[in-house]
């Protein structure tokens, strides 16, 4: 029965795990991969967890039947995840919000709510039915002898995290590269299923009926799940839930690489190619008049572009543009996602076939910062096929940091191109701050800035003035003598485009923007491109992204001396609140916890290039030093003479964590060009993640034991202890995500939480 039970508690985290990954991974694709959603994702998902905890724990009180309610909520938890992933890819059109459509953060926290309102309520009522169980059977073995209470909590804490560890490796490294989203949870169902007989057989009472009933049910349900994935009635599922999520259109392809999601729709012989649902480019018949200008506009301002780099967003159009003047020797073109190209060659159209199969384009796949990094080449052009700095991953093209590197990869008369969103009629402050930034940045590395004011704004950067000196008529003249075939760049346009009085109109319209500059550190950029991206999608919440922006880390300062004067004026008043001070330290160290986790990501992400294919396995490094510090604390508590003093130290480990985690991480940036360090920086992201969810780990048991002690009845302090960590959980992923890392940068966000936990240490200390 032990046996089983650890069982069903690995076979929990488990699936949990792979239910949490599969549809944050589904919802990134509704959210258009916007890194701030993660944050949310994983902050709601512990939310609604802690409300399956506490529901549990009352239920424990009021039933008998432990086996009966587990095998209840497994069943449901089996059976709704199918449903709910179905619904997932429906969400646009259940919240009202139509396809290629940006959603807002309000209704990323609402919607994501929603979708992870049953399963994540289900997983956190199951761990604390495994408590109980475990408790149970203890009780019977050790004639109910006192003071043993906490040890279930601890040992049943270990084996549900080592189930979320094979979960998150399992997921990374097979699931999510071999198997369809369904065939992923169905595999799960079957899974809680086998949980559940194992469960009911370890009673061994033949003669019960109702266990016969049970587990002849139990088994129909098996089977059912078993013919869906052998009877491919998930490839059926997959199509309609696909239909959802693109109504009217005809999904040709749809898959999730180690980077994202790729889709392909067809339209009469013409395909859209979308990564995270955002539509990256349209072939044969492109965006004509943006991939003319993007592409003509900096080759004619250059007198003899033979070398060029595109980082990314090349096929399709660019390069094919490029190729046409007759002075290129060589093109090279990364792209971090293979799945896209093969793709593109899969669904090949006469432009993508011409420019990918061009002897001078030399793809590669690899990040497009870490290829200049690791190149010797110089280069005439450097494009940035990006959009601007939407998310982290974008944003690290945009930064001084990059800028410094492009500037050491041109040559004499070299020219680095990139667009922003802009306008012709109007720009709004969060238009002119997201270009500010950029400006400011970009004019710290290179003395030359031609900006080409439109309705995307085209920037070409040199350090050579003869960007500057690129008239319409110069233009013309090297388009006559390259003789380019082109669709729309005609010498009247030429004389439309930089017209000096739209350049003079978008001066006098900059007037105000903020002097911010933009860094890998201190992503201001991405900020302003969350501030743009919500007034268009979420106009209500154009203030608040207003007001957040003037955030200072003195205000932080200030708010948590306020916090501490006010908890030392609490304790010396009222004496009885001191009992409160386990579940504070409890739930600002899961607020912490969620912090170091998500800092870790978004900076792997920075550094890195792209944390999406690492991020199960990030997380799994955080729980097994959970797993690990929750067994060696539960080992060491019949030891421990003075458990207080322990806790009290551990939240002083917690608070120096706090200053040495983003000095590690910047050390490790600062030399990441090295390729040796470049690869061993990986496993150092992975032991600060590790050592993070270790202090979590080591607190957690200990916790319980120090409040066990004041409470006899275990269900209400798992309750208190793990909703308290579950909800600083949640707080640290909103808030981190949404305020402290793009407003304050790392170190005001680290600032912050040592701030925090100096208070809960505070709140401990005191007589």
């Amino acid at each position: 029965m032990k046996r089983q039970i650890f069982l069903a508690s690995t076979i929990s985290g488990f699936s949990g795990m792979v239910i949490q990954m599969l549809l944050l991974r589904e919802l990134l694709v509704v959210f258009h991969g916007n890194d701030l959603s993660i944050g949310i994702i994983l902050a709601n998902w512990l939310i609604l967890e802690a409300s399956g905890v506490i529901f549990a724990s009352w239920k424990m009180e009021h039933n008998l039947r432990k086996i009966n309610l587990f095998i209840g909520l497994a069943v449901l938890l089996a059976i709704s995840s199918p449903i709910i992933l179905y619904f997932t890819r429906g969400l646009r059109d259940l919240i009202g919000v139509m396809p290629g459509v940006g959603i807002g953060v309000f209704s990323i926290f609402y919607s994501s709510l929603l979708i992870f309102a049953l399963p994540a309520f289900l997983h956190g009522a199951l761990f604390v039915t495994v408590c109980r169980l475990w408790e149970q059977l203890d009780k019977r073995e050790l004639d109910n002898q006192p003071q043993k209470g906490s040890s279930p909590v601890g040992k049943v804490y270990v084996w549900e995290t080592l189930g979320h560890i094979i979960g998150a490796v399992i997921f990374t490294f097979v699931l999510i590269l071999y198997f369809s989203a369904f065939e992923i949870v169905l595999t799960v169902s079957v899974l809680i299923i086998l949980a559940s007989i194992g469960l009911i057989l370890c009673r061994r009472n033949g003669k019960d009926v109702k266990q016969k009933i049970s587990i002849g049910l139990l088994l129909l349900l098996l089977v059912t799940f078993f013919y869906m994935i052998i009877g491919n009635k998930d490839d059926l599922l997959c199509q309609l839930s696909v239909s959802r999520q693109w109504p009217g259109k005809t999904v040709v392809h749809h898959q999730h690489s180690a980077y994202g999601n790729i889709a392909v729709i067809e339209r009469e012989s013409e395909y859209t190619f979308l990564a995270d649902g955002i539509p990256i480019f349209t072939t044969p018949n492109p965006d004509i008049v943006r991939v003319e200008e993007f592409s003509h506009f900096a080759m004619l301002a250059h007198p003899k572009p033979e070398t060029i780099a595109v980082l990314t967003g090349g096929a399709g159009g660019v390069i094919y543009e490029i190729l046409k003047h007759p002075t290129v020797s060589r093109v090279d073109y990364t792209e971090l996602d293979p799945l896209i190209l093969e793709m593109v060659r899969k669904f090949s159209t006469p432009l993508t076939a011409k420019e990918l199969a061009d002897s001078r384009v030399n793809t590669v796949y690899l990040d497009g910062r870490r290829f200049l990094e690791l190149s010797q080449e110089k280069y005439d052009v450097i494009f940035i096929g990006l959009p601007g700095p939407d998310n982290l991953a974008m944003n690290r093209y945009f930064v001084e940091e990059f800028f410094e590197l492009a500037k050491t990869r041109l040559n004499k008369d070299g020219i680095l191109v990139f667009s922003l969103p802009g306008s012709l009629s109007y720009l709004s402050s969060e238009l002119r701050n997201l270009n500010g930034v950029i400006i400011n940045t970009l004019t710290g590395s290179f003395p030359y800035l031609r900006i080409i004011p439109g309705h995307f704004n085209m920037y070409l950067a040199s350090t050579s003035d003869s960007i500057m000196k690129a008239d319409a008529s110069l233009l013309y003249t090297r388009k006559l003598e390259r003789e380019l075939d082109v669709r729309l760049i005609s010498y009247p346009h030429f004389q439309l485009r930089l017209a000096p009085r739209w350049m003079e109109w978008f001066s006098k319209s900059m007037q105000g923007a903020t002097r911010n500059t933009n860094s890998d550190f201190q992503p201001r950029g991405f900020f302003y491109s969350l501030a743009y991206w919500n007034a268009k999608f979420s106009p209500y919440l154009q203030e608040f992204f207003n007001q957040l922006g003037k955030l200072s880390l003195k205000m932080i300062v200030f708010a948590m001396i306020i916090l501490n004067l006010f908890i030392l004026a609490l304790r010396v008043k009222a004496k009885k609140i001191s009992r409160h001070s386990i579940p504070f330290s409890v739930a600002t160290t899961g607020f912490a916890g969620m912090v170091f986790d998500l800092i870790i990501i978004f900076l792997f992400q920075v550094i890195y290039g792209s944390a999406f294919h690492w991020l199960a396995l990030l997380v799994a490094a955080f729980m097994v030093g959970v797993a690990v510090g929750g067994f060696v604390m539960t080992k060491a508590l019949k030891q421990l003479k003075n458990k207080f003093i322990v806790f009290r130290r551990l939240e002083l480990a917690v608070v120096i964590f706090s200053f040495v985690l983003p000095l590690i991480l910047w050390k490790v940036s600062l030399y990441s060009s090295n390729p040796l360090m470049f690869i061993l920086g990986k496993f150092i992201f992975g032991i600060m993640s590790f050592l993070a969810g270790t202090l979590v780990g080591l607190k957690f048991p200990l916790a319980n034991e120090l409040y066990l002690s004041n409470s006899a009845n275990l269900s209400r302090t798992v309750g208190v202890i793990y909703s308290a960590d579950l909800l600083g959980g949640w707080a640290g992923g909103i808030i981190v995500g949404v305020i402290l890392f793009p407003v304050l940068g790392l170190w005001g966000t680290m600032m912050t939480i040592t701030m925090i936990k100096l208070s809960s240490y505070l709140f401990l200390i005191l007589p």
